[in-house]
């Protein structure tokens, strides 16, 4: 972390950046520095990342010290537990949430870090950050001026010069203009002619889930049931530490939330470039597109358990080749280098277990960093495989005016105005435009908020990233060798072909 000495706005009554009633459910409060970088974190909850040996004395100086404000610390682990101890003898970190208690006011876990730095026993602490999914920003256009839940996601807070700004940016966000939309396909299913071989390629998504579509029923080839250590995974899930909160919603309003099939409009992505991809799509966030980095972190840490557990054991049948992210957050302090942050390490682990990791860059069209994408910057350890980081292309190849930009971005990929799956159940309540009866036949103009047909257009780096996950993926059919040093092989020679990377 940074200079404890740095001083750190933090109002007596931090601001929401969040729709009211999200707020309720997550208690996520936000922290500016003077530079002006924002983030929000959960108010009631920090991270804690030591080696295991370790864990039990820390915890214990950090009650001491939390006492000293009345506050209680109580550890929470974080998913299934895997296999800790490598051959080498060397020891992964074990993460923990700690979830604090006090009288209702008190208790502030930016507040309390900054007493734990002052104290000492701050070292792998860190703030439970608001993750979201990679979507463009609040519109111009009618669609969206003036939602407040849209507003609110976390992703765009401490990003003003957006607010209220009808850039061209924004326009991405209007049906018409790459914004989520509805759109007819006649093209079948592109698994249904794909030749089947010994073993697909495994992709995750950890996101809004995968909901049913004609595409994905045949759940050996495409689940949002994922399990480890016989716990199922995901926020409705029974892996400690994964829970998450459904989003309230105003009764008055019945629009879909901005989020709403997202991560069924990913799968489709995949299944058009590696129509033999196994797609897990793990539901860690609901429509409002929201999570904690601590849920994320307890899931991933189980996929890593079960990952670690199947190269033990030459189970190839549970093995995963490929895990696309397309969330994220900006770390409050962004000048710290964040090579110990609880994430960066387990996405670190899972590239030494032979998974690729790709990261969508982000969307608010800024050269800050946006985690976890922004570890790509950083070395990459031997014996791991890297972590790439996509932005987003226009359909004409130049790169979408939305996606961040930075040494730390990897690559580009298609991602704006790109067709995909959506869930049919989404039909909103958004009145259209005319709806004139005429002989019988209803007749209508296009409704915005229906997808009862099952696709859609959208925009977004949450896109191009898949595109990239499912273009190395496309390179690791047939990849069948259990051992590890086979398939970190196959996964350099995928980097190879597809992004140009030499092994170090």
């Amino acid at each position: 972390m940074s200079d404890t000495s740095e001083a750190v706005q933090v109002p007596d009554n931090p601001v929401l950046h969040m729709d009211p009633q999200a707020a309720m459910a997550w208690k996520f409060r936000m922290v500016t520095t003077p530079a002006g970088r924002s983030t929000l974190y959960v108010a009631d909850a920090l991270l804690l990342s030591v080696p295991e040996r370790d864990a039990a004395e820390r915890i214990k100086s950090i009650g001491e010290a939390a006492a000293k404000l009345g506050i209680g610390v109580e550890s929470m682990p974080l998913g299934v537990r895997g296999v800790k101890e490598r051959p080498s003898g060397e020891t992964t970190s074990s993460i923990s949430r700690l979830v604090l208690h006090g009288k209702a006011g008190d208790v502030d876990a930016w507040r309390l870090l900054e007493h734990l730095r002052a104290a000492g026993v701050a070292d792998g602490v860190w703030l439970d950050h608001a993750m979201a999914a990679a979507q463009p920003p609040p519109g111009s256009g009618p669609d969206y001026q003036g939602v407040p839940y849209y507003a609110g996601v976390p992703y765009y807070a401490g990003v003003p010069y957006y607010a209220g700004v009808g850039a061209p940016a924004t326009s991405y966000a209007n049906p018409g203009m790459g914004g989520r939309s509805p759109v007819s396909v006649v093209l079948p299913d592109p698994a249904a002619a794909a030749k089947r071989g010994q073993r697909p390629p495994v992709v995750v998504v950890p996101d809004t889930g995968l909901e049913d579509h004609p595409w994905f029923r045949d759940p050996a080839q495409a689940t949002a049931s994922v399990f480890a250590g016989g716990q199922l995974l995901g926020r409705h899930g029974t892996v400690p530490g994964s829970t998450a909160p459904e989003p309230v919603r105003n009764p008055l309003d019945g629009t879909l939330l901005p989020l709403a099939g997202h991560g069924t409009f990913i799968a489709g992505i995949i299944r058009q470039i590696c129509p033999t991809a196994v797609i897990l799509g793990i539901p860690v966030m609901a429509d409002d597109g929201v999570v904690s980095e601590s849920c994320l972190i307890a899931t991933l840490n189980s996929l890593l358990a079960r990952q670690q557990g199947a190269l033990e054991e030459g189970d190839t049948d549970s093995l995963i080749d490929v895990l696309s992210l397309s969330l994220g957050y900006y770390h409050e302090q962004p000048q710290d280098q964040l090579a110990d942050a609880p994430l960066n390490e387990l996405l670190g682990e899972f590239g030494k277990a032979g998974v690729l990791v790709v990261a969508a860059a982000g969307n608010n069209s800024t050269t800050a960093p946006m985690y976890p994408a922004a570890f790509a910057g950083q070395p990459t350890a031997p014996g791991q495989l890297p972590l790439a980081a996509v932005g987003a292309l226009n359909p004409d190849g130049t790169v979408a005016y939305f996606s961040n930009a930075g040494a730390w971005v990897s690559c580009h990929r298609p991602g704006a105005a790109l067709v995909s799956t959506m869930p049919p159940r989404l039909s909103g309540d958004r009145q259209m435009i005319a709806a004139l009866p005429g002989a019988g036949i209803r007749r209508a103009t296009i409704d915005p908020d229906d997808f009862s047909g099952g696709f859609g257009v959208w925009s977004g780096t949450s896109f191009a990233a898949p595109v990239l996950a499912a273009e190395l993926a496309q390179h690791l059919v047939d990849s069948t060798d259990p051992l590890l040093s086979a398939r970190l092989d196959r996964a350099w020679n995928a980097c190879g072909e597809v992004l140009g990377w030499k092994r170090p």
